[in-house]
C-alpha cells in the first residue's frame, strides 16, 4: 500500500486478544546486558539466538475505513508530570496503519521517523509481530496513537527496542509492547518531553521502558510493566526531570524502577510487586520524590527467592522526599533525609485508601487483553531467575 493513501483518519477497534496458556518461560541463553557509553545510531548485532515461538497466527488486514470519522481514544487523562507540555503530533497530518505486516509498519514508521509533525494511528485487528529493527523516531512532534494494537518482539534477536524515540514532543499512549529486547525507549539529549501513556510493555529481555543517555523531562503515566527482566531504567548522562505515576510494575528482577545518576525523579501512586532481586532504588545522587505509592511482596513470591528487605532503597542518593508509603509482606523501605518535596509539575495524587483500586483497573492499554490479564492472574506458578523475561503465550 503506497504510504500516500493512508493518509486519512479512521475507526476501528482494539486489537483482538491472543489465545493465551499459562506463563511457561522458554529456555534461552542468557542475554548481554553490557550498556554501550553513547546511545547507537544504528542497530547493534543481533543477540544469542532464543528458541521463543509466535504468539498468534496471522489474520487479513481490516479493509473497513471511515476518512471522516474521528477515532476515539480508550482513555484519555490529562498529561501529566515532566513531559506533559509535549503537544505530540496534534494539529499535524494523520496516518493510518490498516494493514498489520511489519514491512508496512517498517515503511510508515521510517517516513515518520524522519519527518515527524504526525500522529500515527493504529488501526488493526491483528498483532503485528516484528523481526528485524524498526526505524527510529528522530524528527519531533509525532503522537503514536496505539488504539489498543500490539507489536511483539519474540521472534526479534537484535539488541534494539521496539519504538525507540530520540526525538522531542512525542506521546505513545494506548499500545502494547511486547517480548522485545527493550520494549520502549526515549534515549539521548534530543529525546525531551515525551510521554508514554496507557502502555503496556510485558516480557522484554532488558528493560520494559528505558530513558537514558540524557534524555529528560518524560513521563510515564498509566503504564502496565510485567515479566520484563528490568522494568524502567533511567540512566546516564544528563538524563532527569523523569514523572512516573499511577503506573503498575510487577514480577520483574530488578529495576522497578530504577534511577541512577544526578537526575530528579517525581514517583506518585506506583504500585510495585512480586520482584525477584530487588523492586525500586535512587542511588548515586538521584534525588526526587516518593509519594503515595505501594510495594508488595505476595507469599508465593516470597517463597520463591523475591528479597523481603529490597522494597525501595537508596543507595549514595541525594536527598528524597518520602510520604504516604505502604509496604505489605516486605520490609519497610528507605526513608529519605528532604523533609519538603522537590519541585515537579503537577500530578494529581490520591489518597493511599482510593490509589490501590484505581491503580490496578486504569493502569496499561485498556481495555486489557487476555495476555495482561493473565500476568495478573498469575498468582503461582511463575518464576523470574537470572536474565530470562517471563512470557505468557
Amino acid at each position: 500500500m503506497a504510504l500516500g493513501s493512508l493518509l486519512f483518519v479512521a475507526i476501528a477497534g482494539c486489537a483482538r486478544p491472543a489465545r493465551v496458556e499459562a506463563p511457561s518461560p522458554a529456555e534461552r541463553a542468557p542475554a548481554a546486558m553490557a550498556r554501550p557509553a553513547a546511545p547507537p545510531s544504528e542497530a547493534p548485532p543481533p543477540s544469542p539466538a532464543h528458541e521463543m515461538a509466535a504468539l498468534r497466527p496471522e489474520r487479513p488486514p481490516r479493509a473497513e475505513v471511515t476518512p471522516s470519522a474521528e477515532r476515539p481514544s480508550t482513555a484519555r487523562e490529562a498529561l501529566e508530570g515532566f513531559g506533559s507540555t509535549t503537544t505530540g503530533g496534534a494539529g499535524e497530518r494523520v496516518i493510518v496503519i490498516t494493514d498489520p505486516s511489519e514491512e508496512n509498519v517498517r515503511k510508515i514508521f521510517k517516513e515518520v521517523g524522519q519527518t515527524g509533525h504526525a500522529t500515527l494511528r493504529f488501526a488493526v485487528d491483528a498483532p503485528i509481530e516484528i523481526t528485524r529493527p524498526l526505524p527510529l523516531f528522530r524528527a519531533p512532534h509525532v503522537t503514536i496513537e496505539g488504539g489498543g494494537a500490539t507489536l511483539d518482539g519474540t521472534n526479534m534477536r537484535a539488541q534494539v527496542a521496539l519504538i525507540d524515540v530520540r526525538t522531542n514532543d512525542v506521546i505513545v499512549r494506548d499500545l502494547r509492547v511486547r517480548n522485545g529486547y527493550d520494549n520502549l525507549r526515549a534515549q539521548g539529549p534530543e529525546a525531551y518531553n515525551i510521554v508514554f501513556s496507557h502502555v503496556s510493555s510485558t516480557g522484554a529481555i532488558d528493560d520494559g521502558i528505558s530513558i537514558g543517555y540524557g534524555a529528560h523531562d518524560v513521563t510515564v503515566q498509566y503504564a502496565f510493566l510485567a515479566g520484563n527482566v528490568h522494568s524502567i531504567f533511567c540512566k546516564y548522562g544528563a538524563t532527569t526531570n523523569i514523572s512516573v505515576h499511577h503506573t503498575w510494575i510487577q514480577k520483574a528482577i530488578i529495576r522497578s524502577p530504577l534511577f541512577n545518576g544526578p537526575l530528579r525523579a517525581d514517583v506518585r501512586n506506583v504500585i510495585v510487586e512480586d520482584w525477584s532481586e530487588w523492586g525500586s532504588r535512587f542511588e548515586d545522587g538521584a534525588t526526587g520524590n516518593v509519594i503515595g505509592s505501594l510495594w508488595t511482596l505476595s507469599p508465593y513470591a516470597r517463597a520463591i527467592g523475591g528479597k523481603a528487605n529490597s522494597a525501595l532503597r537508596f543507595r549514595n542518593a541525594g536527598p528524597v522526599y518520602v510520604a504516604d508509603t505502604v509496604f505489605r509482606g516486605t520490609k519497610p523501605g528507605d526513608r529519605g533525609d528532604a523533609t519538603v518535596p522537590f519541585p515537579a509539575p503537577p500530578v494529581k495524587t490520591l489518597p493511599l485508601s482510593r490509589m490501590e483500586e484505581f491503580v490496578r483497573s486504569h493502569a496499561g492499554c485498556l481495555p486489557r487483553d487476555r495476555i495482561d490479564q493473565a500476568y495478573i492472574d498469575a498468582t503461582s506458578g511463575w518464576r523470574m531467575t537470572g536474565r530470562e523475561p517471563l512470557r505468557v503465550h
